[in-house]
């Protein structure tokens, strides 16, 4: 029996037994393009462009009153980032572009679609960051979903993807405490 195992083996190996057959069906395609575009991007508070793709937004404190209870929202602040500015490289005129939030960002709420508050010593409960999508009536963004937001179109070398990241009170009223938290991007060219 062994020898029959031993010899089975080394014809597998050898490729004289094939594998076992599957059944295929069906096919897919997968297509894709690479744009040869070179729109600098930065962000920032308001329209105000940064000076890189990394930035920060600054929420208002608030008070605990202001996210007493589960769902409730406060201060909205907005914030833009924009692609082809002032001396970096601008963006064609008819550029089209939308952010893609990176849907494996360790922050992301894979439920609600928010981003988590840091669980670091100090830090508030039942509070997540809510992005809001500017261009499309401040619609919430489900970070998690992988989709594209809004797109905007270059108009004289520019764009701007306007946004607000706001307080959101989950799983009950929040306590008081710092709040922390970061979602990756890219800008896409659909």
């Amino acid at each position: 029996m062994k020898k029959q195992s031993l010899i089975a083996a080394m014809l597998a190996a050898a490729g004289l037994i094939g594998a076992p057959a599957f059944a295929i069906d069906g096919t897919i395609n997968i297509t894709g393009e690479i744009k040869g575009l070179t729109c600098s991007v930065s962000g920032g508070p308001g329209t105000t462009p940064g000076t890189g793709g990394d930035f920060a937004v600054a929420l208002l404190p608030v008070q605990t009153t202001a996210l007493s209870a589960d769902g409730a929202v406060a201060a909205a602040k907005p914030f833009s980032i924009v692609l082809g500015t002032t001396g970096g490289a601008t963006c064609p005129d008819g550029t089209r572009a939308a952010i893609l939030f990176d849907t494996s960002s360790p922050m992301i709420d894979p439920v609600t679609g928010n981003l988590k508050n840091s669980t670091a010593t100090g830090s508030a409960t039942n509070v997540q960051v809510q992005i809001l999508d500017s261009l499309n009536a401040n619609a919430p963004v489900n970070l998690a979903s992988g989709n594209e937001t809004t797109e905007v179109t270059a108009a004289g070398g520019t764009a701007t993807l306007p946004f607000q990241a706001e307080y959101k009170a989950t799983g009950g009223a929040a306590t008081a405490g710092t709040v922390a938290t970061s979602v990756g991007y890219t800008v896409i060219f659909p």
